[in-house]
């Protein structure tokens, strides 16, 4: 994981990183909609994507599944650490 810029909010990040430890490691983390929830329960400048930036790098160094929960579509994309890895 890159260091995070100086403007990067701690609060941010700790509360990525809760909400990671707490979530079941087989369940997919839902990127968009994590980054909103966090967005909305911290008060930051930080925009939406550089917190989507921040929970993939921190999701993928606990190598944990993801979700790209695209906010204008209905369908959901889940990729699985391992199965990103053997492609």
């Amino acid at each position: 994981m890159r260091k995070p810029p100086k403007s990067i909010d701690a609060d941010v990040i700790i509360e990525i990183s809760r909400y990671l430890e707490e979530r079941p490691q087989s369940t997919p983390v839902p990127v968009h909609k994590l980054a909103l929830m966090i967005r909305h329960r911290v008060k930051t400048g930080l925009p939406v994507e550089s917190i989507e930036e921040l929970i993939v790098e921190m999701a993928t160094s606990r190598q944990l599944p993801m979700l790209f929960d695209l906010p204008d579509t209905e369908e959901d994309n889940v990729i699985s650490l391992a199965l990103a890895r053997a492609s």
